[in-house]
């Protein structure tokens, strides 16, 4: 035997597989966490895909039927198309424009007073100024009884305030009165006989001026004025 020392001995190298078993909780960490990232992208884009979906189309409107309104029909035209009437659009006799008796008289103008009087043969007057002063003017009252017998007469004159007195006189007799300011009746002392005429001659006091009366009636009849 030599007197030289030993060398150590070499530690053997360690094996592989325990360092391999040591990194595995590692390998399943990072696998996790891939698969969790990879759900919240896959989650992400699901709802990004529904957001875009397009907005669906509005519904059409709806109507209500409206009701208590008949709609009438009418019957088809004969002969296909052609556009010729049948017998249901002629009008009726009672849609024509004839006017009605009610109508006829509801438009004919009325007559006055004095034309129903005369077309009847009663008795009818005139008034007329004849002359005109500062103090009071002159007028003639002409009366006709055009019926077929005598007559009683009666005239009722009214003025405005402003005419006062009057003073009449006639040939066939005449009596004047007042009633109020400004009218004055007129009567025939006697009948009036069939187709005759009374004259009377009337003069009136006045302040101001005018001459013609607001109002002339003979036996409720209207005089004529002028």
């Amino acid at each position: 035997m030599s007197g030289e020392p030993a060398e150590p001995a070499e530690p053997a190298e360690a094996p592989a597989a325990p360092r391999v078993l040591a990194s595995v909780p590692w390998i399943v960490v990072v696998l996790g966490v891939g698969l969790i990232v990879g759900l919240l992208v896959i989650a992400l884009l699901s709802l990004r895909g529904e957001e875009r979906q397009p907005v669906p189309a509005p519904a059409p409107p709806m109507y209500l039927p409206t009701l208590g309104v008949d709609v009438p029909t009418s019957a088809p035209p004969t002969g296909g198309a052609t556009a010729t009437p049948t017998g249901s659009a002629t009008p009726s006799p009672s849609a024509t424009a004839t006017p009605s008796a009610d109508a006829s008289r509801s438009v004919t103008p009325r007559p006055s007073t004095s034309t129903r009087a005369a077309a009847r043969g009663a008795v009818t007057a005139r008034y007329e100024a004849t002359a005109s002063d500062r103090d009071g003017f002159e007028a003639r009252l002409t009366v006709v009884n055009g019926s077929g017998g005598g007559q009683s007469w009666e005239a009722q004159l009214l003025f405005t305030g402003n005419v006062k007195t009057i003073e009449a006189s006639s040939t066939s007799g005449v009596s004047v009165s007042t009633q109020g300011s400004g009218v004055f009746v007129l009567r025939g002392t006697g009948p009036l006989p069939a187709g005759q005429t009374a004259t009377v001659r009337m003069r009136f006091g006045r302040t101001g001026t005018g001459d013609q009366p607001g109002q002339c009636t003979v036996n409720g009849a209207d005089c004529v004025i002028g």
